[in-house]
């Protein structure tokens, strides 16, 4: 049997964030469990390949779920960009405010906490899928295929369900409830939103910026500006990523409604349209829209507004173009369902707050602590969710290194 003072189930960017911690309050033997052959994988896929690591807006609003989670964070993580200077990453920032690596790669960033941990000494043991934890004399026995690890504490860092492929397969809910824990329901976030595939078939591969609308029986839930692209059967884009959260929680009793023209007040679209309709009455009505959006798109427009193809500009009624400007300012995209597991980036959802203690650690099983994406938090697009990863993580690593001063007096 194998001994360590702290293991962290999951080598991801929490739990090597946890590892980090709890070397610089201690020098206790920590060890991170790995189930893939290497750690990191879906830090490297963040951000277009680019990690998007954090960003200079943060806010609570960016999140969902149990956003008191946020107040637990220490003080001591102020700023993730600060976190990773001191590992001697160099980051830069757009106008949006989004952190990336000075390089751009997102290597570079696996690569600040890959040496780092090294270089504390962190064991990392990759290939190791924990099956099991059981309580012992001595703090926790943690079984990995034939091998079993002894540690004072753990730390459970698995992340949620999203991207399996990546290593996220919703197994670090099996031991949390090994250990008497419970979840919320769980939904894929920052996915497509899938819609009747008639309304969006002839756009696929386009894109249109957009006020973007979430409701449910006529009620606004939410709303993002943002582009909008049309996919086989979906709706996608940074905007409708920060919906799909709230959208699976409604599916089959919402909708997405676009403005196509959220620049302009509905009468003076109107307006555009008689003045533009006057101006090429001998062409067919398809070119009515040309000019303010790609044709396929205006050519869907008039589809939804039922006006026939063969018209002339010049045939269209008053009736025909308010029912176009009522598409161009409304249009209505009901949400049939959010994309699988295997395009969502995040997971909404995850153990249940009121399960944790303000350390981050399970009311259960003392010595158990949480952190990253198993817990029930996510965020909006924008580097929301890794900030909460390294944060939640360098947390938990300091305060379990707490726990084990306790412990060993």
């Amino acid at each position: 049997m194998k001994k360590t003072d702290i293991a962290i189930i999951g080598g991801g960017a929490s739990g090597l964030a946890a590892a980090i911690s709890i070397k610089k309050y201690s020098d206790f033997a920590v060890t991170v469990l790995e189930k893939g052959a290497r750690v990191g994988k879906k830090i490297l896929s963040t951000g277009n390949g680019r990690c998007n690591l954090t960003n200079n807006k943060i806010d609570d609003n960016c999140y969902n779920g149990s956003k008191r989670l946020l107040s637990y964070l220490s003080a001591d993580i102020s700023s993730s960009e600060e976190f990773f200077s001191e590992m001697g990453l160099a980051c830069k920032s757009d106008e949006q405010g989004r952190v990336y690596p000075h390089s751009m790669a997102a290597s570079s960033v696996l690569d600040a906490l890959r040496f780092t941990a090294i270089a504390k000494d962190v064991e990392i043991l990759c290939d190791c899928n924990v099956s099991e934890i059981r309580k012992s004399k001595r703090g926790y026995d943690i079984f990995c295929g034939e091998n079993v690890i002894n540690a004072d504490a753990i730390i459970i860092a698995t992340g949620g369900r999203a991207t399996p492929s990546l290593g996220s397969d919703g197994s670090g809910y099996v031991l949390a409830e090994m250990l008497g824990h419970s979840k919320t329901k769980l939904y894929p976030a920052l996915a497509p939103i899938r819609t009747d595939i008639n309304l969006v078939k002839a756009l696929k591969g386009l894109r249109t910026y957009a006020k973007v609308t979430l409701s449910a029986d006529g009620k606004t839930l939410a709303e993002q500006n943002g582009e909008v692209q049309f996919s086989d059967g979906a709706l996608s884009g940074i905007c409708i990523f920060n919906l799909s959260s709230l959208a699976a929680k409604y599916v089959g009793k919402s909708e997405i409604i676009l403005d196509i023209a959220p620049d302009f007040q509905k009468k003076d679209v109107s307006y555009m349209l008689f003045t533009v309709k006057e101006t090429r009455a001998s062409l067919p009505c398809e070119e009515l829209l040309t000019g303010l959006f790609h044709k396929r798109i205006g050519q869907a427009v008039l589809k939804n507004a039922s006006i026939p193809l063969n018209k002339t500009c010049g045939e269209l009624t008053e009736k025909d173009i308010h029912k176009i400007c009522s598409i161009i300012k409304d249009w209505h995209f009901p949400v049939t369902s959010v994309s699988d597991w295997s395009l969502a980036q995040v997971t909404s959802g995850g153990i249940k707050s009121e399960e944790i203690t303000d350390k981050f650690e399970s009311k259960f099983s003392k010595g158990v602590f949480f952190c990253g994406e198993i817990l029930d938090i996510d965020g909006i697009c924008g580097g929301y969710n890794l900030d909460f990863a390294w944060k939640s993580g360098y947390t938990a690593g300091k305060n379990s290194a707490e726990y084990i001063y306790n412990v060993k007096g």
